[in-house]
């Protein structure tokens, strides 16, 4: 596998990391330990709490036992526990969600299950993560928020760690995956939160998937069955009841170097007076012109997300639910201060980027990005513009180093009064990931 491949998955994917330490192996058993760790600095010179820059460090580090032994003929039970160690130092980030003296230790993953040698069946159960699509609806539980001015009185403390996001798994799960390699696969499945973020959001949903050597064509459809109402910040009240549809495309559509990808999701009913009626879509395109050298690639992508009309009976703000990190930056914390601290995280809004990347040797790439980010009507005024520049350097089979510039300039009224100037804001971070 390529290594930077292998570090963004590493970096990006709700599941667990991509290489193990063995520490048994005999007949039909195997426990293995996979070991994952991120530390980052950060700096901005502009937060959004109009009272200057902001200068931080974050760090997890998360250690699971993985164990997997045969119980008859062609099945396998397997079963995973781990923990996870969080926490920020310094100023606090831009954003206001952490205040730098978060700290905090905790079981990560305990799950069990069941699976056919054929992959037929495949059924797990616990404390695990789960990502839908490439995560633009559910990429795990892992917003971690901290003690933040921005969160005075409100009891959402996680940890901190808010940009790693280390923590990832939801506090219960049963998820039934079927026919998990074969053309047409399915899945069933049940999520619990303990994220008082999302205010203990329990839902669950089936996915159907048709996957070939040209694209992965996917329908689904989600039920949000229940809502700790006012609890945290009190912002997901109306998503209980609620009915969400989804149908997805990715893949090259049979042409070498093309990358095609767009997603369609509706979000129906609930149980309040105030029905939901929210949507949201993205479109992709790119091309990698692989016969030249350090094979450049182009990127284009729009996404809408729609408002709420405060003169319809409906609530059509739409509704992000469990958005994260699964194919690199940009999916789906669209522009890395825009999204993570100016604040348009993928509602009323409507987000252009234009992606250009490099690969100099296969153990490094170098990316460009730019974002255009506007509202839309009746949203808050968030506009803004962005531009991130960044690498990934693969040092060894372990560790990535991974540096990055951002510059993002406010456009909108509602923006600039959170930042308290019109000021264009630089942003700094340099980020190991060590990961076994």
């Amino acid at each position: 596998m390529n290594k930077l491949l292998l570090a963004t998955l590493v970096l990006g994917t709700a599941g667990g990391t991509a290489q193990a330490v063995s520490l048994y192996e005999k007949d039909d058993l195997s426990v293995n330990m996979e070991i994952e760790s991120m530390i980052g600095v950060f700096s901005t010179r502009e937060d959004y709490l109009a009272d200057g820059g902001k200068n931080w460090q974050e760090a997890y580090f998360k250690a699971s036992v993985i164990g997997e032994a045969t119980v008859g003929p062609g099945l396998r039970l397997r079963g995973g526990v781990g923990g996870i160690t969080v926490g920020t130092w310094g100023d606090g980030d831009a954003g206001g969600y952490t205040r730098g003296d978060e700290r905090r230790t905790r079981l990560e993953n305990a799950w069990v299950g069941l699976k056919t040698a054929d992959g037929l069946i495949d059924f797990s159960a616990g404390r695990q993560t789960y990502q839908l699509g490439d995560g633009f609806l559910i990429a795990g539980d892992a917003i971690s928020l901290g003690r933040g001015p921005l969160l005075a009185g409100a009891q959402v403390n996680r940890g901190g760690a808010y940009y790693l996001a280390g923590q990832k798994s939801f506090d219960n799960t049963a998820i039934l995956r079927l026919n998990s390699a074969g053309e047409w696969r399915g899945e069933l499945f049940w999520l619990k939160s303990d994220n008082p973020y999302h205010q203990n959001t329990e839902l669950a949903g089936v996915n159907v998937e048709h996957v070939d050597a040209r694209a992965t064509l996917g329908v689904s459809y989600l039920n949000i069955l229940d809502v700790s109402q006012d609890r945290g910040l009190g912002l997901w009240n109306q998503r209980e009841g609620m009915n969400v549809f989804s149908v997805r495309g990715q893949g090259n559509a049979g042409v070498e170097n093309l990358f095609l990808s767009f997603e369609y999701v509706a979000e129906r009913g609930g149980d309040w007076e105030v029905k939901n009626h929210a949507h949201a879509w993205t479109v992709e395109g790119g091309w990698t012109f692989s016969a030249l050298p350090w094979k450049p690639s182009l990127n284009y992508r729009h996404a809408h997300f729609s408002a709420d009309d405060p003169e319809t009976r409906r609530n059509e703000a739409f509704d992000p639910l469990f958005f994260g990190l699964s194919r690199g930056f940009g999916t789906w914390f669209q522009g890395e201060i825009a999204s993570n601290y100016a604040g348009p995280a993928n509602s009323g809004n409507r987000v252009d980027r234009l992606e250009a990347a490099i690969q100099p040797r296969e153990d490094l790439s170098v990316t460009l990005q730019y974002w255009d980010i506007r509202h839309v009507a009746h949203a808050p005024d968030l506009d803004g513009r962005e531009i991130d520049l960044f690498a990934m350097w693969q040092i060894n089979d372990y560790v990535t180093f991974i540096p990055l510039a951002g510059y993002y300039k406010p456009r909108g009224d509602d923006v600039i009064a959170a930042q308290g100037n019109r000021h264009g804001n630089f942003f700094a971070k340099a980020i190991v990931l060590f990961s076994y």
